[in-house]
């Protein structure tokens, strides 16, 4: 790489912090398309299985599959990836009407970050208006008044990060008062054509996550941007090409990448990682679909005897995508029957083995579809 390049990638600016201090903040090039013989291989990869995990999606019979589970077991692993403990299990009993969680603060961030995927998914705002609106929905509900004060607002201090290799030990992402320039040249990348696609997004979401713009939550903000812009720009029929749990498992090799990016200049370094975060998602996630097909295939065979007019024939493919529900949960959600008749249909979904019960006795007990929520719970080694 020519030198004028290499320092375009070690571009840093002053900014003054707190207490008169002087920062040395980084702001990020726009990033140069790597050569396509340096990534080949791994946009053919990434291209065939991001490919064959939307068609599949296209095929499948139940709608709403992506927001109801791909989007929340890769918003879990988003978040688990910037420490949060909530499990699969844990954001779909916090998400039914009795809200549950062994840390319902952690709980809900998740839920929030899954929640904002799913309202932003079928739309197209602006992208720095759903930056704010996920950041918002993050963070408006927690605990902290100063957090929740910059819900949905652009940073206004300098954020950082923990890094050995820089001045005492702190990595500062651009400074405010660049920021808006910054998203500027990001959003222009971002939307722009030229070149494979699922590149100019592994570059993209390389350069937003050295912008920081907002005070926290920057890596499930980025993250998640990816399947939207990509559904977006009509390179995916669905917002499916998730990252976060292929990064959850391999944190240290995404942070190093992205260190050696701005030292170095070396994009294609970085692209081959990131298309391959991709390629192996969509793989688990096409087998955890091609088990939910056999799993749905299963059930309505099971309740094929029952009587044209039950229940049962209308909860089967919602609990598909709900596997953790109450009585209550189902009636709002199918807007049909009474309390009494739901509670009959799921007796009866539970007799035949395809809810159990879970949780103490009461009126709004908690059912639970274990051979759905055990797919989706199980570490990737598990799916088939």
């Amino acid at each position: 790489m020519e030198a004028a390049s290499m320092q375009a990638f070690r571009n840093y600016e002053v900014d003054e912090g707190g207490g008169g201090r002087l920062l040395s903040c980084y702001r990020p090039p726009v990033p140069p398309m790597p050569a396509l013989d340096d990534v080949w291989p791994a946009v053919e990869h990434a291209m065939a299985a991001v490919g064959a995990f939307d068609r599949a999606l296209s095929a499948f019979p139940v709608p709403g599959t992506v927001g109801r589970l791909f989007a929340r077991l890769d918003a879990v692993h988003s978040s688990g990836a910037e420490g949060a403990t909530t499990t699969f299990t844990d954001l779909l009993e916090y998400e039914t009407s009795l809200k549950r969680a062994p840390d319902p603060e952690d709980a809900s961030q998740v839920a929030a970050c899954a929640d904002a995927f799913e309202s932003l998914q079928e739309g197209s705002p602006d992208l720095k208006t759903a930056i704010l609106e996920i950041h918002r929905r993050l963070f408006e509900r927690v605990a902290d008044p100063h957090v929740t004060a910059m819900a949905g607002q652009w940073k206004r201090h300098a954020n950082c990060t923990a890094d050995y290799e820089s001045p005492n030990g702190m990595f500062f992402y651009t400074r405010p008062a660049s920021t808006a320039a910054a998203l500027a040249e990001w959003q222009a990348f971002t939307l722009d054509t030229g070149g494979p696609e699922l590149v100019r997004q592994a570059l993209s979401h390389w350069m937003f996550e050295h912008i920081h713009p907002v005070a926290d939550g920057n890596g499930r903000v980025g993250r998640l941007l990816v399947p939207l812009v990509l559904k977006r720009k009509s390179a995916t029929a669905h917002a499916c090409c998730f990252i976060g749990e292929a990064i959850h498992a391999n944190k240290d090799l995404y942070v190093d990448a992205l260190k050696r990016g701005r030292s170095t200049g070396d994009m294609a370094h970085w692209t081959r990682l990131v298309l391959s975060f991709a390629a192996q998602t969509a793989e688990r996630n096409l087998s955890r679909l091609e088990r939910l097909e056999e799993i749905h295939r299963k059930w309505r065979d099971i309740t094929a005897g029952l009587r044209s007019h039950s229940l049962v024939h209308r909860l089967v493919p919602w609990v598909l995508t709900r596997p953790a529900f109450t009585v209550s949960d189902a009636l709002a959600g199918i807007g049909a029957g009474t309390f009494t008749s739901m509670n009959t249909a799921v007796a009866r979904l539970a007799s035949l083995g395809i809810v159990e019960w879970a949780g103490a006795p009461g009126r709004e007990r908690l059912f639970m579809a274990p051979e759905i929520i055990g797919l989706f719970d199980s570490t990737p080694d598990t799916v088939r």
